[in-house]
């Protein structure tokens, strides 16, 4: 479900800032190509070299093939040679929206696995068919129609083909559509480089615009890299809270007063030896989606195992016992259903006929509170306390809250 928030405001915004300061700059500079400096000329480049070599380094092979295959596009657009530029520039045109929606629909599996290399292939065909019909004398990809907008042919601004207008608009929808329902930041900075592959088709006699977005389309893409390695090392992939580390960076800058709890799920290794991991995961991520629900100004950080972490800052134990026994309380009343093997995969209108049953476990948790105080000066010795709260919980029959 699509659940806004300030952080995928921010991410939204910046891809689109980027394009229009771009554009901005673009617009102010009047400069020929034998005026612009090595440096400006070059930029393109450079930042496609270091994009080149983060997605390799982490391992992103949509990132990869995307910047692949605008940087082919920047090559032969800016040194046609002896090839057709209409034709060149029509299958760019339907080239990266096929290009993007493939990366936005297929998984991630990293460059040199089977699918990543597949990807490759794929790409590596596209482009081979674009530089041979543009070679030829009579190129299929020339006749094609372009769109009746008013830019076309005005001022040497070049339109490009109905059915790339149409792919365009296909693939946008696809990746906003990803990025609302997935809440995935990846497919924000393929939106921003759609839109900037967009305008650099427009203007390819213009070396000042194609200079600018292009510099702008990598500069998205090395942003977006950052930001996904940032997520990896401060976001548990499980259950999507904050891990140890984002934990340990927020007693950098919390202060002076706060107060900590560690939820410990009862008998957890128990649900794992008899039910397996698989459904180990299951009730973990619902007891931090409960946890979430509950700790209304808190953060909530994986601490390790079952384990989580709740820190309240400026608040006291007396401020936050009401929340933690809502959150015991909730995730006690929460059941999980295990559903039996042979459960169809439709429910069936006779439920008499299907005799399978469902297994219930009944979660709990223990939870230790500590409040940061005068003898208690580090977060290492307020999460002992918090340990030995915890701890005594578990003494004193769990499914309590100890401090």
């Amino acid at each position: 479900m699509f659940k806004l928030d300030a952080k995928k405001i921010i991410i939204s915004v910046f891809a689109i800032l980027v394009l229009v300061i771009s554009w901005m700059l673009a617009r102010s500079t009047s400069l020929s190509e034998k005026e612009l400096s090595a440096i400006f000329v070059s930029l393109p480049y450079i930042l496609a070299f270091f994009a080149l070599v983060l997605s390799v380094w982490f391992q992103h092979s949509r990132f990869f093939y995307a910047i692949c295959a605008i940087l082919f596009s920047i090559i032969v657009l800016s040194s046609p040679g002896k090839t057709n530029i209409i034709a060149l520039r029509n299958g760019i045109s339907l080239l990266i929206p096929i290009i993007f929606t493939i990366l936005a629909v297929t998984e991630e599996r990293g460059i040199t696995s089977k699918q990543g290399l597949k990807k490759g292939i794929c790409i590596i065909v596209l482009m081979l068919f674009i530089l041979i019909d543009s070679g030829r004398v009579n190129p299929y990809l020339a006749k094609l129609k372009p769109a009746g907008i008013m830019l076309v042919d005005n001022k040497g601004i070049q339109g490009i083909p109905r059915l790339s207008v149409f792919l365009f608009i296909v693939c946008l929808s696809i990746l906003l559509t990803r990025f609302l329902s997935l809440s995935s930041n990846m497919d924000m900075a393929f939106v921003g480089a759609t839109l900037g592959c967009f305008v650099i088709l427009h203007f390819t006699e213009f070396i000042d615009i194609l200079s600018f977005f292009s510099t702008a389309v990598f500069f998205i893409f090395i942003i977006s890299m950052f930001e996904a390695s940032y997520s990896l090392a401060f976001h548990d992939t499980l259950t999507g809270l904050l891990t140890r580390r984002a934990m340990e960076q927020e007693f950098l800058r919390i202060g002076n007063k706060y107060t900590l709890a560690i939820i410990d799920i009862d008998h957890f290794k128990k649900v794992n030896d008899n039910f397996g991991h698989q459904v180990g995961d299951e009730i973990l991520k619902m007891v931090a989606s409960t946890i979430e629900k509950y700790a209304k100004g808190g953060k909530v950080f994986r601490y390790g195992g079952e384990e989580f972490v709740v820190i309240f800052p400026r608040k006291t134990i007396k401020d936050t016992l009401v929340i933690f026994e809502r959150i015991r309380y909730g995730i006690q009343e929460r059941s999980f259903v295990i559903r039996s093997s042979n459960r169809p995969k439709k429910k069936p209108e006779d439920k008499s006929l299907y005799k399978g049953g469902t297994n219930r476990i009944r979660v709990t948790v223990s939870i230790g509170i500590a409040e940061k105080s005068e003898d208690l000066c580090t977060s290492s010795q307020l999460v002992g306390v918090a340990d030995k709260a915890l701890y005594q919980a578990k003494s004193n029959g769990r499914n309590c809250i100890r401090h």
